[in-house]
């Protein structure tokens, strides 16, 4: 692969005495981030989004192909369970009957559409060893480097705990650019021979720029990347070939006719040409961020003076927006912008949001589908869901949650990424309308019908808002050394709960609006909340993510920075001497007195215990007729009491602070309602006959309801300003707020007769 965007200058006649030119004076800068590796770096996250929609286009052609080799078969098993299915008994017996029966033929279709992703990976692993070397032998006759160069690399390899030094070559006389390539296990580095003519700072600058790429580890996720993209269109054109012999062999006449008329092929061709072109762009577009991630890491805690003059000295190119969005490199301009300000690329770009939208969109809808008819007859069968949230979520996680996260934490003033955050929701439905496993299926929308559409990419954007918010209060304490590995290893936690959370409750959303309709909104929201299967899990997610807030605001003398960065960020231009053992100020901002965070996290804090009081007292001084006769319809209001204390914790913060008050709402929300919750459980700790299996529902159910408001209401917040009260008004303003409203919400809950309640 390219690594330098424009050519390195051509050796000198001998006796120029280029080579020998004294160092200048560099002064070392400051250190830069360090992007974190393996599967915590975002770059890594996009990569293997990328390749899994191009294997899983490869498995939707593998479906279509069983249905044109397998399909007469497929369908008579289908009929057969259909006409052998017993007439009496529940439906819950008919639902397991069938699929038993037709469970093995759903596996083979399975196994079989897992034939065509196999197909695309093996095609695409072989090409790690055909591009490579494809490119290699381009580059002209090549020799090996001399063993001082050798030792340099090696050197520099070791410094960046590369475990196997890549290897140093030089190119032929025509070859203007360096670039890393090489099969698994033996990479090579092929350079100019005009580096040996360069300054030393610079020539090490060049060789340090390529090893910088091995030691991210994404050299062979790069050239896997492209293989996958080359075999794809093979393997996508088998089904099309299939069809049009399928239908030559049934009507023994000119197949082309009768095909292409058909809109399937049409429509077939139109995706998957799409998918081609959005996942060649999305590439150049990795390309381009992976280059300002080895810049980084090259000048790590070292003088940047070297790489600078190397890029400086690249002629100025112009370039049209096809250009800029093929080429393989950033503009040099915004390469040097990102070596003098490193936080630069931290920042989630709008391309970005749109691309982690789209492609995880795609794997969860492709990817879940594929678990359906592969889990059917077998017990796994409920978890067909989770799977594919499980996939997308967690990919999500890394590629925008710990990208975000690196942004803000690396520029604290950086402006809220609203335009991004509503480009990650449209891009999220532009990805379940577009995708290659809607084709043929216009009618029906995507898996769930169009009511995916609008439930996943809603509750995508209020996950991407809370990791916001939660970031934000977490690089809002001051001080302490750089932390440790645990404390990403907790970020990434907390988003994936985020994540996969918002997309199993948008999907449950999606099939109860299906199942429902439209008009039982009510119903929808208890089912995919409260009732929900996956409450639990809903419930766990919400309490990390919470624990993990009140562990931030009230430990404000831990704090951890980006991956790389010291206890103490560099100060920027214009900005306030930071106080001694603190975090410096942002620009324009008073620096924090000390125990001032603790004062403004006790207030939300306070917020939760008047809510929870509220609410607990009105509970116990109002009992509904309904209730008095019915343990069941009581126990009900107790979880619905517990969400009203929540939920208005959460209104009273967004309408105080605006967007800024969401940060706290993650925990104070949460305790509130487990502080309601309490209470209400130990009112019948004695009459229960299981009392801590009622405290499990009592604590699950109301947390998860609680989760899904506070995903959709995350979404407006977003968008809201943020107000400055004063403490002392916001604590008397908030309390007195807070009561009101959780008594009002409560007698409305009380009186509002089983309009919330599960009738048994």
């Amino acid at each position: 692969m390219k690594d330098l965007a424009g050519a390195v200058a051509p050796a000198p006649p001998p006796g120029s005495g280029a080579g020998s030119a004294a160092l200048e004076d560099e002064a070392p800068t400051a250190p830069s981030p360090e992007h974190m590796s393996g599967l915590l770096s975002p770059t890594r996250a996009r990569y293997l989004l990328l390749v899994a929609v191009l294997l899983l286009a490869g498995a939707f052609a593998g479906r279509i192909m069983h249905n044109v080799l397998l399909g007469s078969s497929w369908g008579a098993a289908m009929s057969r369970c259909l006409g052998e299915a017993p007439t009496a008994g529940t439906p819950a017996e008919f639902s397991d009957y069938l699929q038993r029966c037709t469970g093995p033929a759903e596996q083979r279709r399975a196994l079989v559409s897992l034939a065509g992703a196999s197909v695309v990976m093996t095609l695409g692993v072989a090409c790690l060893w055909v591009l490579p070397l494809r490119l290699l032998r381009r580059a002209g006759p090549m020799s090996v480097a001399s063993a001082q160069w050798q030792e340099r690399a090696a050197s520099v390899a070791a410094e960046m705990r590369v475990k196997r030094a890549p290897e140093v070559m030089w190119g032929s006389a025509w070859l203007n650019q360096p670039f890393t390539a090489g099969r698994p296990g033996r990479i090579r580095i092929v350079l100019p021979l005009g580096v040996r003519a360069l300054p030393p700072a610079q020539a090490d600058a060049i060789l340090r720029h390529e090893v910088a790429h091995v030691a991210a580890g994404d050299v062979t996720l790069v050239w896997l990347t492209r293989g996958v993209w080359w075999a794809l269109p093979p393997v996508l054109l088998v089904p099309a070939v299939g069809i049009v012999l399928q239908v030559w062999l049934q009507t023994r006449r000119n197949p082309l006719v009768p095909t292409f008329s058909h809109g399937f092929l049409w429509e077939y061709a139109l995706r998957a040409g799409l998918l081609l072109a959005v996942a060649a762009l999305v590439s150049q577009l990795v390309l381009r961020s992976r280059e300002h991630e080895a810049d980084l890491r090259s000048v790590r805690g070292r003088p940047t003076a070297g790489l600078e003059a190397v890029l400086a000295g690249q002629p100025p190119r112009t370039r049209t927006w096809l250009q800029r969005g093929l080429a393989n490199h950033p503009p040099t301009e915004s390469r040097l912008a990102v070596l003098r300000r490193a936080h630069l690329p931290l920042r989630v770009s709008l391309l970005d949001a749109a691309v982690i939208g789209l492609l995880s969109a795609m794997t969860m809808d492709a990817v879940t589908n594929m678990a359906e008819t592969g889990f059917t007859g077998t017990p796994l069968i409920s978890y067909a869901r989770l799977t594919g949230a499980l996939v997308a979520g967690s990919l999500l996680a890394v590629g925008w949650g710990v990208a975000v996260w690196r942004g803000l934490l690396a520029d604290r003033a950086a402006p809220l990424p609203r335009l991004a955050l509503l480009v990650l929701g449209i891009s999220m439905a532009a990805g379940l309308l577009v995708q290659l496993e809607r084709t043929g299926t216009a009618e029906r929308g995507s898996l769930f019908g169009w009511s995916l559409v609008a439930t996943v990419p809603l509750l995508t954007l209020g996950a991407g808002t809370s990791s916001v918010a939660l970031a934000r209060l977490w690089g809002r304490r001051r001080g302490g050394p750089h932390g440790s590995s645990w404390g990403w290893v907790a970020v990434v936690g907390a988003n994936v709960a985020l994540f996969v959370g918002a997309l199993r409750i948008g999907q449950d959303g999606a099939l109860f609006f299906v199942t429902l309709g439209w008009s039982h909104m009510i119903d929808v929201i208890e089912l995919s909340g409260l009732y929900s299967v996956s409450a639990a899990s809903t419930a766990l997610g919400l309490g990390g993510v919470a624990l993990l807030a009140l562990w931030s605001a009230l430990r404000p003398d831990h704090a951890i920075g980006p991956p790389g960065l010291p206890g103490q960020m560099p100060g920027l231009p214009g900005q306030m001497p930071a106080l001694p053992g603190r975090m410096p100020a942002l620009p324009g901002q008073m620096p924090a007195l000390p125990g001032q965070e603790q004062r403004i996290n006790l207030y939300a804090v306070t917020l939760s215990g008047v809510a929870a009081a509220a609410a607990v007292a009105t509970r116990w001084a109002v009992e509904p007729p309904i209730a008095r006769h019915s343990a069941v319809y009581s126990t009900q209001f107790d979880w619905w009491t517990a969400v009203c204390a929540g939920l208005v914790c959460l209104v009273v913060l967004l309408t105080l602070h605006g967007a800024g008050g969401l940060s706290d709402a993650l925990y104070a929300a949460p305790l509130a309602t487990i502080l309601a919750a309490g209470p209400l459980w130990a009112r019948h700790a004695t009459s229960w006959h299981h009392p801590w299996g009622a405290a499990e529902h009592y604590a699950i159910g109301p947390l998860a309801q609680l989760a899904l408001f506070l995903l959709v209401l995350a979404v407006p917040a977003a968008f809201l300003p943020t107000y400055r009260i004063r403490q002392r008004r916001a604590t008397l303003l908030g309390a007195l707020l807070t009561a009101a409203l959780t008594t009002a919400a409560v007698l409305a809950l009380l009186h509002s007769g089983t309009g919330l309640l599960e009738l048994t």
